[in-house]
This record gives structure tokens, C-alpha cells and sequence, in this order.
């Protein structure tokens, strides 16, 4: 997933000139970004929320209960929120340190690896049914 992922991110920013130290910097801040989203901090970002991805924000990407409005999952920005807003996968009705966590019915979770991978496609398709 790295390899493809900041390949896709670095042929952009090549092609508008960024050379490999510049791709470098670039790489350790969303780096240190995407560990600040999962870090356990109140780290309140003001107006700078609409765009970085913080970890109030991002905590509830983790939320184990889907609101109807997002029956997909929200809050998909690694280290940018910019793009939940413009595509409106944006969901932060508050700030709740205590938030359960986790997937629903995980007792139930498939514990090997291509289970694991094919679960959400399962569940796609099981919702589509009823």
C-alpha cells in the first residue's frame, strides 16, 4: 500500500518539479500528521480544522457506530481534512474523548488476512440485500 500510495503522490509533485529532498520533506510532515491524527491529544486546531486533519476529527473515523448519514464510514483525509470537506465525508458532530471505538460485531471479524480484506466488500453487499 506505501509503495503504490506515495508513488501516486509523488508523480504529481514531480511533474510540477519537486525533486526527491523536496518529496522527502513533504513525506515527513504528512508523516508526522497522520501520527498527531491517531494520537491520543486534544490538539484543537482552530480554523487550520478544515484543512489538516487533527485528531479530534480523525478519532471519528474510528467511531464504532455509523450515523445513518455516513453508512459508509467519514473522516478519510490521512493528514488533510481539506478533501472530506470538498467531498462531504466530513463528521464531527463533537469532541468526545470517551467515543467507543473499533468495528461493530467485532467478536465476529474474520481473523485471517483475506477474510479480513473481502469483510467490507461482504458487508457492501449484505446492506444492499435487506
Amino acid at each position: 500500500e506505501n509503495i503504490l500510495y506515495r508513488t501516486l503522490e509523488y508523480i504529481p509533485l514531480a511533474m510540477i518539479g519537486f525533486g526527491i529532498t523536496d518529496f522527502f520533506i513533504v513525506h515527513m510532515i504528512t508523516l508526522v500528521l497522520g501520527q498527531l491524527g491517531h494520537a491520543n491529544l486534544n490538539i484543537p486546531l482552530g480554523p487550520f480544522k478544515y484543512i489538516l486533519n487533527g485528531p479530534q476529527m480523525h478519532l471519528w473515523h474510528h467511531a464504532r457506530e455509523l450515523p445513518d448519514s455516513h453508512p459508509y464510514g467519514f473522516n478519510f483525509g490521512i493528514s488533510l481534512s481539506l478533501w472530506d470537506f470538498l467531498f462531504r465525508t466530513n463528521y464531527w458532530p463533537s469532541d468526545d474523548e470517551n467515543l467507543p471505538v473499533g468495528l461493530p460485531d467485532s467478536e465476529h471479524f474474520p481473523e485471517d488476512f483475506i477474510g479480513q480484506t473481502a469483510e467490507p466488500f461482504r458487508r457492501i453487499f449484505a446492506r444492499k440485500k435487506t
